[in-house]
């Protein structure tokens, strides 16, 4: 279910948009681990693959240009987009939302790339 921004606690909202700042720095190394992987002949890594993929849809990516954009990564609330797809190509996907149940925590999952982030403590 996808939470309307007006309708989450502004604690709340802080945590989600904290925990997405946090996932940028490791989408950064999956990047570099893709880029390393492809160089070094193991293309069938995941990480590899995500490189080939971004590569195939016409954006070149390189080590500078996915660590400005891991830096540069800053969502907003009611607006939040996938860090995969902002450091990989530097478009801003939106994220869906699922509410957290006892058995998993709240989700933002990325209909582009598939990526899906926990976004509560819970």
């Amino acid at each position: 279910m996808n939470t309307p921004a007006a309708e989450i606690d502004p604690t709340l909202e802080e945590l989600r948009i904290a925990a997405l700042v946090r996932q940028a720095p490791l989408e950064f190394a999956r990047v570099v681990y893709g880029l390393n992987d492809r160089a070094n002949g193991r293309a069938g890594t995941m990480a590899a693959e995500e490189v080939a993929r971004t590569l195939r849809q016409g954006t070149p990516v390189t080590r500078e240009r996915a660590e400005q954009r891991a830096r540069a990564y800053l969502p907003v609330a009611g607006q939040e987009h996938c860090p995969r797809c902002w450091v990989f190509n530097g478009i801003k996907s939106p994220l869906q939302y699922r509410e957290a149940t006892d058995e998993r925590p709240e989700t933002g999952a990325c209909k582009i790339c598939g990526a899906e982030y926990a976004t509560s403590l819970d």
